[in-house]
């Protein structure tokens, strides 16, 4: 084949772009089923799940063993947080809200095509979403987007937390939990307990207490390391879907972890925007 010849051919070669996808469970009807449809004329899609069109696989590590670049979630909000504790940084997140607030899934499942010219042309913004890591004694937890709970597990007895942030907070009190944000996620949890609501691109964590014995501040504070010890039974609920033991003395060390690459458009609203609708 002639080197004139292979530059002709190259032209009308389409290389998809390589990307892993998650839909909100029971939401594969006829709608998703057309979306999926048009996604696949330029990605190569792979999903743990059952998809049309897409490459059922076994696990996440295809992300690394097929140098997938892009991620794509149908859904809402918890359907973006699922995946995205599986993606490395460099991998670009696609939310497509398929009609909820939408504050992390941002593409309107209406604008869907628009979007996908957008996204091929690199007409698109990459926002570098701060994450949250755990250590509990020895084990380590995923990177979470939005934020770490720590609630108690015995309902007979109010627990004492002890949390120090570098020596700069030290704490010692009587509450039924504790929630650790990041600007992601201020607009999550922290914000249902009466949290401030934060630009999503700033370097911060926000310690809430949920139901102190006595009246105690959102401390906000920046990326250090925070240790916490419960005096009873409690568990750590990371993005409100996974959950891990913690029991009585151990302690938890939580962390700045690795970014979130989060695709938006060049026209979206903020998150603070998102609220105030």
């Amino acid at each position: 084949m002639s080197k004139a010849f292979k530059e002709i051919l190259c032209k009308y070669i389409v290389v998809k772009i390589k990307a892993i996808i998650a839909v909100k469970e029971g939401m594969v009807n006829q709608e998703v089923t057309n979306m999926l449809s048009m996604l696949k004329e330029h990605f190569e899609l792979f999903s743990i799940q059952d998809l049309p069109y897409v490459k059922k696989v076994d696990s996440y590590k295809v992300i690394e063993s097929e140098n997938i670049s892009s991620a794509i979630t149908i859904g809402g909000d918890g359907t973006l947080l699922g995946l995205s504790r599986y993606l490395p940084e460099y991998v670009e997140v696609i939310g497509i809200n398929m009609g909820g607030r939408g504050v992390l899934a941002q593409i309107e499942k209406d604008r869907l095509g628009e979007f996908i010219e957008d996204y091929l042309s690199k007409n698109y913004i990459i926002e570098k979403r701060m994450r949250l890591k755990a250590k509990i004694s020895d084990l380590e937890t995923v990177n979470v987007l939005n934020e770490f709970y720590i609630q108690r597990a015995n309902f007979n007895q109010t627990p004492i937390f002890f949390i120090n942030v570098e020596n700069i907070v030290n704490i010692k009190e009587k509450m039924d939990g504790l929630i650790i944000s990041t600007p992601s996620g201020s607009t999550g949890y922290n914000y249902s307990n009466r949290g401030p609501v934060v630009e999503q691109d700033l370097e911060l964590m926000i310690l809430n207490p949920v139901m102190p014995l006595k009246v105690l501040p959102v401390i906000i504070v920046k990326p250090y390391n925070i240790n916490i010890q419960v005096s009873s039974h409690a568990y750590i609920v990371a993005d409100g879907q996974l959950r891990y033991e913690v029991l009585p003395g151990e302690t938890i060390t939580i962390y700045k972890g690795d970014y979130l690459s989060l695709v938006k458009l060049k026209s979206s609203t903020s998150q603070i925007n998102k609220i105030l609708k």
